[in-house]
Formats: C-alpha cells, structure tokens, sequence
C-alpha cells in the first residue's frame, strides 16, 4: 500500500498537465468532428459516383489513429481514416503470411472464374489493375488507383487556385488540396477558422476466417472479428516489395486499451515525456505496443490506481523495453518495432530516461520535478513555475 502511495505527492500537478497540455479541447473536438463527417460524407458520395469499383468494394469508414483511440496528444488537427475495401468471395482471395513479420500477401486464387460470372461485369472490369500477373494485390496499383478516384472527385467541385473548394449546408466553406504521404493521400483542409490534414488510407478488410496464424497472437476480442490490411510496404524485402501489405488490428487495440481508467493518460504522458526529450525515433505505435504488452501482465485493478503511480511503473518498464532494445510487436513478436535503431541512440535515451527517474525518486518533496521532464520553458511558465526546463 505504501508503494502505491509513493508518488500521490505529483498527483495534481501530473493532472494538471493532463488537463492543459495534452487533453484536447471538447468543444474542438465536437467542432472538428462535425465538420469532418459533413466534408467526408460529400466526398465519398462523389467518389462512388465517379468509380463503380469503388462504390461496389467499398464497405465503411474506420476512424483510426491516435485521435480517435483518445491518445492524442495536442490539438485535433490530424486524422486517419481507412477506407475498407471488400474483396469478392467468388475470387477467392487469400491471405498468407509473408518472411516480414508483419506483412501478409494477398492472392485472388480464382480470378478468372470471377471475372467470368454476369455479376461481375461491367463494375469488375478495371478489377484486375489492382493486381500484378499472378493476381497478388499490389500497394502501388491500389495506391494509384486510389489517388485518381480522389483526384477525379476533388476536380468536381470549383476550383481557387490549385484548390478545390467544397461547401457545406451548415458549416460554410473549406479549401481542399490533396498531397501523398506514405500509404496515405492527404487532405488538407482549411476554411471557417480551422485547418486540418486528413489521412485516407485504401485498405482491404477480411474476416476472422481469413486471420493469419503462422506466429500471430489469435484474436482476443470475439465482438470485433475484422482486421485490415494497410497498402505500406517493408523497408527492405526479399520478394516484390508491391505484395507486401502491412497488418492492422486497430480495432482490437482499441478494445484492449479502452475501461481502463489511467491507461490512456499514462500513453499520452509517455507521448509527451518522449516529445519533450525528443525521442524521435520512437513512433507513438511503439509506445502504444509497449503498453499493451505491459497491460497484458496487470489485472484490471492496476490502472484503478492513481496516476501518478500506474504513470511511474509503466514508466519504468518502458525503460526497460527501450534498455533491452526490443519492443516486439503485439500481433507477432518475431518482429521487433526498434530492432532497426541504432543501439548507441536507445542506450541514449535509457540512459536520460533513468537520469529521470533517479532525479524524481530523490525529491519526493517536489511535485513539480516531474513536469520539468514533461514541458518546455513556455509550458512551464504558463504552469507557473518560472520556466525551469532542465538541460
């Protein structure tokens, strides 16, 4: 009991923290969400009615990201939305583990036999673009296909420049311009005071059937039987780096991480802590993973507790994931999400990380110790500590 009271001294000012530098807005939130379903909506009702292989495989939005998991860690600006594809039953297309862990291929087995049905025409009959020879869906004809679609919906509406201007019944008017990013196409937005990039991700979605098992944790959450496949490819490979797709079990993650009271505010915490020390080969994903695997040997009860204490624990076993230069991905732990850092700059980080919580265990009468690590100066003045951001 005493252990868990060691560090009730930071408790106010950890919430202090929460509240004014790294909780979002409510009423951003609501404002931004709103105007994001309203321009989202027209454009998909666009983009289904410029490509009939859209409308037919598109199945729903997914709302991803840190935004929407509430880990989010600044304002609510940036979004990622996946836009599920379903593949036909009748091609057959199966999923098959790839040598990235990770990774999978997907292959339709009996394209040709789809093709051939009175269905399938004329909707399917740009279908096998998205594929290489062999009929292995390939991220770069996806990705291609994707931009044109958006490219082709964003020409539909007048033009300022090289933006396309989309007005909305309630919300006014809002300047679009679309960039690539990775897997992703960007949108960003601005109009009515507020900015805002929006990620669209083209994903295929399968069922439980479908769920890769060489090496892969089984599904825990029955009540959510999907997962994803993202069109992001390895860094290095050994085959055709197009047949590499990147595994996602967002919404499984999402459950796993949700009712636990000070499991999210000590993610965004260890978000912050890692901004402000500027770890920034460390991806907010490998914070998250770290976190699930630490969730996963903890009763429920843990993060009933306060959180300063549940923050300092998972601190420092954070610590030590960083220290053994492994954080193993969830879903397959043969892949390690850092094994391709350098060790010298993860022993950096262990090495100010530990400094940390030597300077924190040695000055339990300073609840403002800890904030030091969490904000900058300007943060701090506003704290009202005078600006006292160690070196």
């Amino acid at each position: 009991m005493a252990e868990k009271k060691k560090y009730n001294y930071m408790e106010n000012v950890l919430t202090e923290i929460n509240r004014n530098f790294i909780s979002l807005d409510d009423n951003e939130v609501k404002r931004n969400n709103k105007i994001l379903e309203s321009i989202l909506s027209t454009i998909i009702d666009k983009m289904k009615q410029k490509d009939p292989l859209f409308k037919d495989m598109f199945s729903r939005v997914f709302y991803g990201g840190s935004y929407y998991d509430g880990l989010r860690v600044g304002k609510p600006e940036e979004f990622d939305l996946d836009l599920l594809l379903s593949l036909p039953k009748y091609a057959e297309p199966e999923v098959t583990t790839s040598n990235m862990p990770g990774f999978v291929h997907v292959q339709l087995k009996k394209y040709d036999a789809w093709i051939r049905q009175p269905e399938a025409m004329p909707t399917y009959r740009n279908f096998g673009s998205l594929f290489d020879k062999d009929y292995f869906a390939d991220t770069q004809k996806v990705l291609a296909w994707m931009e044109g679609i958006v490219q082709k919906t964003l020409n539909e509406f007048p033009k300022k420049g090289p933006k396309s201007v989309l007005t909305t019944q309630k919300d006014g008017s809002f300047e679009i311009i679309v960039q690539k990013s990775g897997p992703a196409l960007t949108l960003k937005i601005s109009g009515s005071g507020i900015t805002m990039d929006v990620d669209l991700v083209p994903c295929f979605v399968f069922r439980e059937d479908k769920w890769p098992k060489s090496g892969f944790k089984p599904n825990p959450v029955k009540s959510k039987p999907e997962f994803f496949i993202v069109p992001k490819n390895p860094k290095t490979t050994n085959g055709t780096p197009t047949r590499y797709w990147r595994l996602s079990f967002q919404e499984q993650e999402r459950v796993l991480i949700d009712n636990k009271r000070t499991l999210k505010p000590t993610i965004k915490l260890l978000k912050k802590l890692r901004d402000n020390l500027q770890h920034k080969s460390i991806a907010s994903y490998y914070i998250k993973t770290a976190v699930l695997h630490i969730s996963d040997t903890k009763s429920d009860d843990f993060w009933t507790n306060s959180l300063s204490y549940t923050f300092m624990t998972v601190l420092k076993e954070y610590i030590n994931f960083i220290k053994n230069g492994k954080i193993p991905y969830y879903w397959n732990t043969n892949n390690n999400l850092i094994g391709g850092l350098n060790p010298s700059t993860l022993q950096n980080m262990v090495n100010r990380l530990n400094a940390m919580v030597t300077v924190i265990e040695k000055k339990p009468d300073d609840p403002y110790t800890i904030a030091k690590y969490l904000l900058n100066n300007e943060e701090q003045i506003i704290l009202g500590m005078g600006g006292l951001a160690l070196k």
